[in-house]
């Protein structure tokens, strides 16, 4: 860890001072208040089904540890994940008992209750206590029973519509992709009718560490969850205390008074339960709202003649929804985004503090980056900046001259960043596409030199058969096909508006996918539209399989061949390599 920057400017080198000071950066966040008494918004029948209890079986044990990593994991006992994935026949009784008798008596050991923080930075280059973000390590054999009634509990909430469909966190089926194409989606058709958006994205402050755990259980209650099952999270969530670990160095033990742990299984399951209500209660006409656990985003679709100004209207609630259970407004981390060339830019307010406009009009949301144009080259000239800083250093830290490692080790740290959520952002313009295949392409070239230094640079296309690799404009195709048919098959439900029809040919089984036509460039290349025109020329025998076969069946899917044989019209939105 870096020197901190204390109180007065003081530069802070001593590990035992820095796990001080960080513990009590991190203990200055939880509050003690007790909202028991305020009111819950989700509207629930009055004859809601609960769940009191879960039986703990030694399978489920037994398959839960053998899902563990072989890791040599630090936490408070002493036991890492190895031990119990070793030892886990002799062990998987013995652990049945004891977390059949937690759940009985609603108690957990105190051993349990205790954490080591792991700091981890925000940002790069962190200077402050406030940089950092506490990312619990609990004892393995309590995250083996917390991934047991973390599955019961995500079971029942599911099967019982308990979370919002707007809610996207930490939940099966859900990811980054299905809710920023949602998203996108509904910009593109707004930009496609001539109307504009205005998008304001939401930051609470420490929002996991700020949950009163009184109103919390009053909430869990409400939704169904009772009995022992209610009194075992209430346990578990009481008297928890943390120790904060830099190198060797450990702080004074600490009390958390709110929050359920960052790093825990059950803590964001229980967080996003905590927030089930806030659409009811801040549900405002014309406002539509995406969740990803606490990243909240709010958006008004609306024409150039009328904007009757509901986005307003859903801050006040936000802002009164925040206040009755404990939750912080980060104004100046907030941000309001305009979409349309005739976009009027009206300001809005948090507690009388205009909402600041995003920088050089693009802002990060999950990771991906959106320009008020909704074009992608800034959000490609940043992982591509960071890909070609990763892929360098690989290169140049490991020494060895076998190119099974050296490709083995882009593949794991290096093509994630070109391709996390790469639907949303599947890029169509040539310099785009070169762009993001010239960090690979780069790094095979030094890899070949290496290990044939005078041997003249084959083409791309010979470096990729020499090496195995496949062209990451294709990958993005294939993730784009792949996820298509998630969606068409029904394992994962994506809202579109209408973005593709649906014509069902008179062959059994058999469904013919047509895209739309579309006026904006923004529109013509957006996820459903460009994958629908793909999607109608795969093969019936691939179109008619499980998700899963689809899956296994694109692996070996030739995606250069099946380009040539696009037609023309399709054919030339493609980089030829």
């Amino acid at each position: 860890m870096p020197s901190l920057i204390g109180q007065n400017n003081q530069l802070i080198f001593s590990n035992q001072i820095k796990s001080d000071i960080l513990a009590d950066q991190f203990v200055s966040v939880f509050s003690n208040q007790n909202l028991s008494s305020q009111p819950f918004f989700l509207s629930r029948h009055p004859q809601i089904p609960t769940i009191k209890t879960i039986s703990i079986d030694p399978q489920i044990v037994f398959d839960t540890i053998s899902k563990l990593e072989n890791s040599n994991n630090t936490s408070p006992d002493c036991v890492p994940n190895i031990f119990y994935k070793k030892c886990r026949d002799a062990l998987v009784i013995p652990l049945t008992h004891i977390f059949s008798l937690s759940i009985l008596s609603s108690k957990i050991p105190s051993i349990w209750k205790k954490a080591i923080i792991n700091p981890i930075p925000k940002k790069t280059n962190p200077q402050y206590p406030i940089d950092f973000r506490p990312i619990s390590l609990l004892c393995s054999s309590s995250k083996i029973l917390e991934k047991i009634i973390s599955n019961e509990l995500q079971s029942f909430i599911e099967s019982h519509n308990i979370l919002p469909a707007c809610q996207h966190g930490f939940r099966k089926s859900h990811s980054v992709s299905t809710q920023l194409l949602e998203v996108m989606d509904d910009f593109t058709f707004a930009l496609e009718n001539k109307n504009s958006v205005d998008i304001i994205y939401f930051d609470l402050a420490k929002a996991f560490d700020t949950v009163p755990h009184s109103l919390l259980i009053s909430k869990l209650y409400k939704v169904g969850i009772q009995g022992n099952l209610l009194s075992w999270i209430n346990d578990y969530l009481t008297n928890r205390t943390f120790t904060v670990r830099v190198s060797n160095q450990y702080s004074e033990e600490k009390h958390c008074t709110s929050g359920v742990p960052q790093g825990s299984i059950l803590g964001p399951l229980l967080f996003i339960t905590f927030i089930s209500d806030l659409p009811a209660y801040c549900s405002t006409k014309g406002i539509t709202i995406k969740l990803f656990a606490d990243d909240l985003k709010a958006y008004n679709i609306f024409n150039n003649i009328t904007n009757e100004f509901p986005l307003q209207i859903f801050i006040n609630k936000f802002e009164e929804y925040c206040h009755l259970n404990g939750l912080k407004i980060a104004i100046e981390k907030c941000s309001v985004l305009y979409l349309g060339n005739f976009n009027p830019s009206t300001k809005y307010f948090i507690n009388n503090i205009v909402i600041p406009q995003t920088s050089e009009d693009s802002v990060r949301d999950l990771g991906i980056y959106f320009s008020h144009d909704l074009k992608w080259e800034k959000h490609i000239n940043i992982i591509t900046r960071k890909a070609i800083r990763c892929s360098y250093s690989i290169f140049k830290s490991i020494k060895s001259k076998n190119p099974k490692i050296l490709t083995n080790l882009f593949n794991i740290y290096v093509r994630p960043i070109l391709e996390f959520s790469s639907p949303v952002f599947n890029p169509h313009l040539e310099k785009d596409i070169k762009s993001i295949e010239k960090v690979q392409k780069d790094f095979l070239r030094w890899v070949f030199r290496r290990i044939n230094p005078k041997t003249e640079l084959p083409d791309y296309p010979d470096l990729l058969n020499y090496f195995k690799q496949e062209s990451l404009m294709y990958r993005r195709i294939k993730a784009d096909l792949n996820l298509f048919h998630q969606h068409v098959c029904g394992t994962i439900s994506i809202k579109n508006n209408n973005s593709y029809f649906i014509n069902k040919a008179n062959t059994r089984g058999f469904q013919n996918i047509l895209p739309i036509a579309c006026n904006t460039k923004a529109r013509f290349h957006s996820f459903f539209v460009r994958t629908a025109r793909l999607y109608k020329f795969i093969p019936q025998h691939m179109r008619n399989s499980t998700p899963d076969h689809f899956s296994r069946l694109l692996v070996t899917f030739d995606i250069s061949q099946f380009i040539d044989s696009l037609p023309n019209h399709l054919k030339r939105h493609f980089y030829n390599f």
